[in-house]
């Protein structure tokens, strides 16, 4: 199963889902500070700036298909 974080923070919620068994693939969180720790705790994961701009299409177009939002 593969996840899409809003309003991620540093990655609270990914870490739980990670331990679930689920990969985070993309998030998105509009602060720069938390951005750069979520991307230190999860490299993997393609990182999004601000939500309002966030398509379905451009996630898609970039990690492919998510099973949960």
């Amino acid at each position: 199963m593969r996840s899409l974080d809003l309003f991620s923070g540093i990655g609270g919620f990914s870490l739980g889902l990670a331990q679930a068994g689920i990969e985070t693939v993309a998030a998105c969180e509009i602060d720069p500070g938390r951005r750069a720790q979520y991307a230190r705790h999860f490299p993997d994961a393609r990182l999004y700036d601000d939500v309002r701009t966030l398509t379905g299409a451009r996630v898609i177009a970039d990690v492919g298909p998510v099973d949960l939002v």
